[in-house]
């Protein structure tokens, strides 16, 4: 039951990422409701209230949200539902920490890359093609190629090609996933390993949080790699800030974005960044619990204060804007093949481990995985803040030896393992 003066919130989407919110938001004396058309979304059980309806019908929502007396709306982990809850602030005349054009800004790949090099921020080489697909434009394309609709998230619609046959189907796929019915084609970076880094800002400061080494796999010629492991503080957290970070404070200043999270994906190839995604919002992978290690501030209590339009000087991150972790720290994602999961053991054990801070877990037994090359084959994540790098390391090898995912054909279902000696060096 609400109680008398209680504000309530409005959280767009049931996912497991959102329990995590509901209760920080609880922690924080809100009211909170979640709505999703899915009656079984996981976090609806842990909410206050919820409803069954889309995060899409803006309309109805407005509806519920006036009825209801909702104070703020809240989503800042997935790019559709972002978008979603701009747009019903918007309807109802509530705070909001984006605008439409700053969210085009980060979703639409050619205008983010237009505002790169706009601020000086290193991206990858492009090739233009025309929609015909002409002979003559396959032949100047140096292989292998990445194609990716410029308004893709989670990896969906993007085919890595090495020959013309492969661009028309990859381009064809990547026409279908984007709404905008556009497409870019990218020099492909063929490395398993790049960097992503955090920023936090607050009233127009922007703090640089961690600077993460990314680790992923590549496991056919088609798909796009995914992460496997995301190490924090990254061997080149030096470099990316004598020779980065300048013009990123600049690109986000040029956005005019005045709060919020960012964080921002580069490959890195022979001594040098190419920068191609950057997210404003939350990201799915939730190092908002590493951040919160480093800073003591909790990013998602300040994304709810903002939802609000309350006061966020109380969760000032000034003092820690060097990207730095006192403490090695891993964001682990565990990835699948495809099959039906049968069995699932050993995730209570891990949950006891003393470096393991927090764990998002999207698959159940009896649920199905297909081979899409996205992230629909993760199978959840584990958050470790660790005393050293042997003890980060140690957790990470007992995590792989407790957890058991066996399909209905009696198969381990474990698709790859980070093998942190063996990747990269750290002091």
């Amino acid at each position: 039951m609400k109680k008398t003066g209680q504000k309530k919130i409005l959280i767009l989407s049931g996912i497991v990422q959102m329990i995590d919110v509901i209760e920080t938001a609880q922690r924080m004396g809100l009211y909170t409701i979640v709505t999703d058309r899915d009656p079984s979304s996981p976090a609806k059980k842990y909410a206050d209230k919820h409803y069954n309806i889309s995060t899409s019908d803006t309309e109805k929502l407005a509806e519920i949200a006036r009825a209801e007396g909702v104070d703020g709306i809240f989503n800042a982990f997935d790019d559709v539902n972002t978008w979603n809850a701009q747009a019903l602030c918007q309807e109802l005349d509530l705070p909001f920490y984006a605008t439409a054009e700053q969210l085009e800004i980060c979703s639409d790949k050619n205008k983010f890359k237009e505002y790169c090099r706009a601020f000086g921020a290193p991206v990858i080489e492009e090739y233009e093609l025309d929609d015909d697909l002409s002979e003559e434009n396959l032949k100047k394309l140096k292989y292998p190629v990445i194609i990716k609709p410029v308004d893709s998230y989670a990896s969906q619609g993007i085919t890595v090609c090495h020959s013309p046959e492969e661009v028309r189907t990859g381009y064809e796929k990547a026409l279908g996933f984007s709404k905008l019915k556009k497409v870019i084609v990218e020099r492909f970076v063929d490395e398993a390993y790049g960097v992503q880094t955090i920023y936090t800002i607050q009233n127009e400061n922007i703090v640089l949080n961690g600077v993460a080494d990314r680790f992923v796999h590549k496991h056919s010629e088609e798909f796009p790699p995914l992460p496997i492991a995301m190490i924090f503080s990254s061997q080149h957290r030096e470099q990316y800030i004598e020779s980065v970070d300048p013009y990123v404070r600049k690109l986000i200043e040029g956005i005019g974005i005045r709060n919020g999270v960012v964080f921002i994906q580069s490959l890195f190839e022979n001594g040098s960044f190419y920068i191609y995604e950057m997210g404003f919002r939350l990201g799915g992978s939730q190092m908002y619990s590493i951040i919160e290690k480093q800073t003591g501030v909790n990013q998602v209590e300040m994304m709810l204060a903002l939802a609000l339009g309350e006061n966020i000087d109380h969760l000032d991150m000034s003092l820690y804007d060097n990207g730095h972790m006192p403490y090695p720290s891993c964001n682990l994602p565990i990835l699948l093949k495809g099959g039906t999961i049968s069995e699932i053991t050993g995730i209570d054990i891990i949950r006891e481990l003393p470096a393991v801070i927090h764990t998002a877990i999207s698959k159940s037994a009896g649920d199905e995985v297909r081979v899409t090359g996205s992230y629909t084959q993760m199978f959840g994540r584990f958050t470790i803040v660790a005393n050293s790098m042997e003890e980060l390391h140690d957790t990470i090898s007992t995590i792989y030896d407790k957890l058991k995912i066996v399909s209905t054909e009696d198969e381990d279902m474990l698709l790859v393992k980070y093998r942190p000696i063996e990747s990269a060096v750290y002091e």
